[in-house]
């Protein structure tokens, strides 16, 4: 069984609402039965670009060689800039820090391979398309519930989140289709 789940949610220095904000921060809990992914303990992530990330293993693998997190980690502390970029697998990256968790995700036929390390863990793609979903739930769940995000005054910025949001949706939207057909 998955867990993977946002705990405390928050803004970068602590405030519950924030509207200059545009990234969304909070502990994680990502467990596959007894194996520990990230624990509340583990310290305090970037939850928006964590979820964009999560949402894009639903389609695609990710590793070291090919990486949906570009620069990145999978779990990333930071996410503070997201900027448009060409000649890249992906048409923005999600700026951070050099801290984060970053399990390889790697789809067999109906099977997603889960490892960080010495831990490894195999779950059915559909336990996996609906562990990411939920948890992207709770973040917008948590973007809903604070005032609107005030326009930036960076057009490099605005784009960038712009591009954030639509990949966003519409990786939602395919990983709700996936779930669905298989």
């Amino acid at each position: 069984m998955i867990t993977l789940q946002v705990i405390e949610p928050h803004w970068i220095k602590g405030h519950p609402d924030a509207p200059e904000d545009q990234c969304a921060h909070g502990h994680i809990q990502f467990f596959v039965d007894s194996v520990i992914y990230a624990a509340k303990e583990d310290g305090d992530w970037t939850i928006s670009a964590a979820g964009l990330f999560l949402l894009r293993t639903v389609e695609l693998d990710h590793t070291p060689q090919n990486s949906v997190a570009e620069g990145n980690y999978l779990i990333p502390c930071c996410g503070f800039s997201v900027w448009p970029t060409e000649g890249r697998r992906f048409p923005f990256s999600i700026t951070g820090c050099n801290k984060g968790i970053n399990p390889e995700i790697r789809h067999e036929r109906e099977k997603v391979r889960l490892t960080l390390g010495e831990k490894e863990s195999i779950v059915d793609f559909k336990e996996w398309a609906a562990a990411v979903l939920n948890f992207v739930r709770q973040v917008e769940l948590f973007y809903e519930n604070c005032s609107p995000k005030v326009s930036m005054e960076d057009e490099l910025d605005r784009k960038g989140w712009k591009m954030f949001w639509q990949e966003w949706r519409q990786r939602k939207i395919q990983a709700e289709q996936q779930l669905k057909k298989n």
